[in-house]
């Protein structure tokens, strides 16, 4: 799925390339992914509407090939939500009949295509621990577009957007669905951190510490 983009001094790497925020006017699979790989993302619920709506675009668009997991992946989201279906994914797969094979192509593939259209624009992304690490990643081909959506060891959800030479990763609280933690670059700058409460509020000594110029991990 293209080439992808490390932004090393965090330990992010993406393809290369308030409660209810605004849902935006989406027509077909890449108007989403575009739009939605520049448009920040407020909160956990903003996350699960545009996964289920580039979901959606590939689903009823007939040019594009659904690879064999598409549809499994496509049925536990609608039934059970963004966090739990990687939590499903990544741990109870036994009685999904659809995804028997998930777990083995996720370990033995660096990256698993899930849907193409002259190229992979939806893809399993495996970053070295498999089902421990990894991420469901769209892209818009040639255009210079895409997101990753992943979690992290404690089950909170995590988006990374990349569009041009920007990009954001915005972390979520699994129970409160506000936003955790946000790291941002643009024109290819320095990023810049800043970690949230669940409240919303900005823990001072902590944004002191560890905030500003990103230089670690945020895990």
């Amino acid at each position: 799925m293209g080439d992808k983009m490390k932004v090393s001094a965090i330990g992010y790497n993406v393809y290369n390339q308030n409660k209810c925020q605004k849902p935006l006017n989406f027509t077909g699979y890449y108007d989403v992914i575009l739009e939605g790989a520049r448009t920040p993302i407020k909160n956990l619920d903003y996350a699960q509407y545009l996964f289920g709506n580039l979901i959606n675009e590939i689903d009823k668009d007939v040019l594009i090939k659904k690879g064999r997991f598409f549809d499994g992946i496509k049925q536990i989201f609608k039934a059970k939500g963004l966090v739990e279906c990687f939590k499903t994914l990544k741990f109870s797969l036994d009685n999904c009949s659809s995804m028997k094979d998930f777990a083995k192509s996720v370990e033995n593939s660096e990256i698993l295509p899930i849907a193409s259209q002259h190229g992979s624009i939806m893809d399993i992304i495996n970053y070295g621990k498999g089902l421990k690490n990894f991420h469901m990643g769209f892209c818009s081909g040639l255009k210079r577009g895409s997101i990753e959506f992943y979690t992290d060891k404690k089950g909170d959800l995590f988006v990374d957007q990349c569009y041009g030479s920007n990009f954001m990763s915005t972390g979520f609280y699994s129970d409160a669905g506000t936003k955790k933690v946000e790291v941002y670059s643009y024109a290819g700058g320095k990023p810049e951190k800043t970690f949230y409460n669940k409240d919303g509020s900005k823990p001072f000594f902590k944004n002191w510490f560890f905030g500003g110029t990103a230089v670690e991990s945020i895990y």
